[in-house]
C-alpha cells in the first residue's frame, strides 16, 4: 500500500472539506501522513494554494520563571512545589517554539510572510490574507484573543489531521465561553523581561468531549493521516455547552492535577482591583 501524500491530494482533500478562503486551525502530526512528499512545506503550500488563512499554536515552555517575591492567585493550578528551572527569553526571531509543538508549526515559523504573537509562552502564528488581523488580537492577558476573533466574524475550521481532541487548542477557548476563568503565569518577553500572562489549562481529558461533537464532523484520508474537520463557531458552542452542564468532562486521567481541579472550580480568583499582593 502506498503511504505517499502528493500536493494535489492536499489540495482536493482541502477544497473537498469547503476549506478554500477560510481561516484553518490546523492541529497537525506531519508523521500521521506516512510520506508527505516535499515535507511540511507541501501542506503549508497547499493551503496557501488554497487561499486559506493558516493558524497555528507555536508554543514556547521554556520561558515560564516564577513570579515576584508576594504574588499569589488562589485557584490557579498551580503545583505545590514547582521547579522553575532557567528561564530563557522568548527569542521570537530566533523562531523559538517547544518541541512538542510538531514540525509543521516549526516550519511555518520559517516562512517569510508568517506573523507571529508576542505571547511569552502560548504565541500563536499565522499565514495569509488575515494573518495580520488574526494575530493582532492576543495579548499577554488575552491570550486566546485570535480565536475570539475568528469567533466573531470569519468563516473558519479547526482541523485535525492525524491528532486528536488533546491537541485541539480551541477548546481551551470553549472554557472561556462556558465561564471559566484562565490561569496565570509569569515568563520573559523578548527583552528578558517578566511579564504576567494568560494561559490554558491541562487537555489531556479533552476526548471525553467527543460524543459532544456528534453532526458537526466531517472526516477524509489524506495519505495515511485521518482529517478531521470541525467548523469554528459551533465547535465552540457545543463544547462549552458540554462543560457548563457537565464541567468534569475536561477533567484528566490525573485524579490530582491540580490545573484540572482548579479549572473545574471556575479557574483563578482575582482580588479587587488595587487589591493584589505583588
Amino acid at each position: 500500500m502506498d503511504n505517499s501524500t502528493s500536493f494535489p491530494q492536499s489540495v482536493d482533500a482541502i477544497r473537498a472539506l469547503g476549506l478554500r478562503d477560510s481561516v484553518v486551525c490546523l492541529h497537525s502530526s506531519l508523521k500521521s501522513f506516512g510520506h508527505l512528499e516535499g515535507g511540511a512545506d507541501t501542506l503549508i503550500r497547499a493551503f496557501r494554494h488554497s487561499d486559506c488563512t493558516l493558524l497555528v499554536p507555536t508554543f514556547s515552555y521554556d520561558c515560564e520563571t516564577a513570579p515576584p517575591p508576594g504574588w499569589d492567585l488562589p485557584q490557579n493550578g498551580m503545583d505545590a512545589n514547582p521547579d522553575w528551572g532557567v528561564p530563557q527569553a522568548y527569542d521570537k526571531p530566533g523562531r523559538m517554539i517547544s518541541r512538542d509543538m510538531g514540525a509543521i508549526p516549526a516550519r511555518l515559523l520559517a516562512d517569510a510572510d508568517v506573523v507571529r504573537s508576542d505571547h511569552p509562552l502560548n504565541s500563536f502564528a499565522a499565514l495569509g490574507p488575515l494573518a495580520q488581523e488574526i494575530i493582532a488580537a492576543q495579548e499577554f492577558l488575552n491570550v486566546y484573543g485570535p480565536y475570539k476573533a475568528i469567533y466573531a466574524a470569519t468563516q473558519a475550521f479547526v482541523v485535525l489531521a492525524g491528532v486528536d481532541l488533546t491537541s485541539a487548542t480551541p477548546i481551551h477557548f470553549a472554557e472561556e465561553k462556558a465561564g471559566r476563568r484562565m490561569f496565570r503565569r509569569w515568563a520573559l518577553d523578548g527583552q528578558g523581561l517578566p511579564r504576567e500572562v494568560e494561559v490554558g489549562s491541562c487537555s489531556d481529558g479533552f476526548n471525553r468531549l467527543q460524543p459532544h461533537l456528534v453532526g458537526i464532523e466531517k472526516s477524509v484520508a489524506v495519505g495515511a493521516s485521518r482529517w478531521r474537520v470541525f467548523p469554528f463557531r459551533l465547535f465552540i458552542d457545543q463544547i462549552a455547552q458540554a462543560i457548563i452542564r457537565d464541567p468534569t468532562l475536561t477533567h484528566c486521567p490525573a485524579l490530582d492535577c491540580p490545573r484540572c481541579r482548579d479549572m473545574l472550580k471556575g479557574g483563578p480568583i482575582f482580588a479587587p482591583k488595587g487589591d493584589m499582593n505583588v
